[in-house]
């Protein structure tokens, strides 16, 4: 694929969590089990039929933009999964054990999913296995996980939704999920940091990524998929039992913080491999990079909580995951043409450096802001308020 096709690819991944935020408000006031098992079965179904879609000798073809289409479409119905999923984990785990539940739920997945990447890059690689074989298996499971959650139920939901209806003056429908970040500016300001945070890892997490591993180090697909993905997601799972407790007993500005300063050190550890070209140093910053990811995912899963009323949980997640696709397409793009400038030095050096910084003045910005809601609160008290 050229450059510009696999920033496509993962802009395809990213343009479905942008359309979750104006989406959700029309499922907003509806049973989020029966609307996530129906969304869940209308993705199976794309996943399943990526594996019938015609192949293309060349990337330009109809085939091709078919395959970006499919992506595209599955990704939207993932989003929206996503996004109703929240509800379901405020209403039914209580909130002193809710990093630790969805911890031990995503160490399963992560620990699931690195087998799987072993598994699948070892046959691509010795048994003639296809990106078309895993799409097949991929949808036949989500079939599956659709019996699974149609058997739950969400405390409380026939009051969380008249709750909703009575505290609203209108309905909500298109770009609901993003009119939060206005009427909470305290919100708004707190993805405001995040975005600069996010942003910073999007422009090399993604496509900036695969080429330097593919540039640098030539590998094969299962030394790729070990310094892709598996390393960092078996280690994303591992140490979230060990962030769940801290989640549990601080504050939404201190994880952010903790997060944000592990994914500059993973980065400047990476710069440190490329500018070395070693293997061993790219792998460390992996091992890095997963014990942020295991922040961070208790953060982009939970964080919303510490701003939003239960009865519009979802709209604030539906805000976090459009603002999360935001920069997911953008940064593909201009990840990969600022590294292809000269002026960002070999393999993009600079370009490491610079996000880098960007992730450690975010970290700083939750700080601030941590110690602002403070002084509100103090001055509140102070007043009587």
């Amino acid at each position: 694929m050229s450059d510009f096709q696999l920033a496509a690819l993962i802009a395809c991944n990213m343009m479905g969590l942008v359309l979750a935020g104006p989406l959700i408000g029309f499922f907003h006031h509806g049973r989020k089990i029966s609307v996530l098992t129906k969304t869940l079965v209308l993705v199976s179904i794309i996943l399943t039929a990526i594996a019938f879609t015609p192949e293309s000798e060349r990337m330009n073809q109809l085939g091709a933009y078919l395959f970006l289409l499919q992506v595209f479409l599955a990704q939207i119905g993932i989003a929206l999964v996503t996004t109703l999923r929240s509800s379901l984990w405020r209403a039914n785990y209580p909130a002193g054990h809710r990093g630790k539940i969805v911890v031990i739920i995503a160490l399963c997945i992560t620990l699931s999913r690195s087998a799987i990447v072993l598994l699948y890059t070892a046959a691509m690689d010795h048994l003639g296995f296809t990106y078309k074989d895993i799409y097949l298996i991929s949808g036949l499971v989500g079939l599956g996980a659709v019996v699974f959650y149609s058997r739950l139920r969400i405390r409380g939901e026939k009051q969380t939704l008249r709750n909703a209806v009575n505290h609203e003056q209108a309905p909500i429908r298109l770009f609901a999920g993003l009119v939060v970040l206005k009427t909470d500016p305290v919100f708004g300001k707190f993805m405001a940091w995040q975005m600069l945070n996010g942003f910073s890892t999007m422009l090399i997490e993604g496509a900036v990524l695969v080429v330097i591993i593919n540039d640098v180090f030539e590998s094969n697909w299962l030394e790729g998929g070990l310094a892709l993905t598996v390393i960092s997601v078996l280690l994303t799972g591992v140490t979230g039992l060990v962030w769940a407790r801290i989640y549990d007993r601080t504050d939404i500005y201190i994880m952010r913080f903790y997060g944000a300063m592990m994914w500059c050190l993973s980065r400047v550890i990476l710069l440190l491999g490329v500018c070395y070209k070693s293997i061993e140093i790219i792998l460390i910053s992996r091992v890095i990079t997963g014990i942020a990811m295991g922040c961070g995912q208790l953060n982009w899963r939970l964080g919303h909580m510490a701003f939003s009323p239960p009865e519009k949980d979802s709209l604030y997640m539906g805000a976090h995951v459009s603002m999360t696709g935001l920069r997911g397409i953008v940064a593909p793009f201009l990840g990969l043409f600022l590294y292809r400038l000269d002026c960002m030095g070999p393999h993009g050096l600079w370009l490491l450096g610079i996000t880098a910084m960007g992730q450690a003045l975010a970290g700083f910005g939750f700080l601030k802001m941590r110690q602002s809601s403070k002084n509100m609160l103090f001055n509140g008290n102070k007043t009587g308020k």
